[in-house]
C-alpha cells in the first residue's frame, strides 16, 4: 500500500470540479471537523491568547474553510445540483443540517453535467 501523494490530496480538497460520493465526503468533512475542534479545544484551554496566535488560527481557517466549500460543492455536483448550493451553509442552523443532508442523499447513478459517477476504489487512493 502506498501513500497518497500531496497532488492527489489537494486535488480532493481544492479542486471544485467533478464529483465526489458519500463516503468521500464525509470522511473529508469529517476530518476538517476534527481539525476545527482541535483549533477550538486548543484555544479554550488558554488563559490568554496573543494576537500573533489569533492571527496564526485565522490563517490556518481559511484553508479549512474553502476545502469545506470545496467538498460541498463536488458533493452538490454528484447530486445533479450547481455548487452554488454551498450558501445554505451560511445559514444558521440549516447549514449544519445541509451538511449532513448530503452525506445522506444518494448521488446520480450514472454520468451528469458535472462528469462521470463517481466511484470510491482503492487503486484510485494509490493502492494496489
Amino acid at each position: 500500500m502506498s501513500p497518497v501523494g500531496v497532488s492527489t490530496l489537494a486535488t480532493f480538497f481544492f479542486r471544485p470540479a467533478g464529483r465526489i460520493a458519500r463516503r468521500e465526503y464525509a470522511l473529508g468533512v469529517g476530518l476538517i471537523v476534527a481539525l476545527n475542534l482541535a483549533v477550538l479545544a486548543y484555544l479554550f484551554a488558554r488563559d490568554a491568547l496573543a494576537p500573533a496566535v489569533l492571527i496564526l488560527v485565522a490563517a490556518a481557517g481559511l484553508p479549512l474553510l474553502v476545502a469545506q466549500l470545496v467538498l460541498v460543492a463536488k458533493r452538490c455536483h454528484d447530486i445533479g445540483l450547481p455548487g452554488s448550493y454551498v450558501l445554505l451553509l451560511f445559514v444558521p442552523l440549516l447549514g449544519i443540517a445541509w451538511l449532513v443532508a448530503l452525506a445522506i442523499i444518494p448521488g446520480n447513478a450514472g454520468p451528469n453535467a458535472y462528469g462521470a459517477a463517481p466511484r470510491f476504489a482503492a487503486d484510485a487512493m494509490g493502492q494496489a
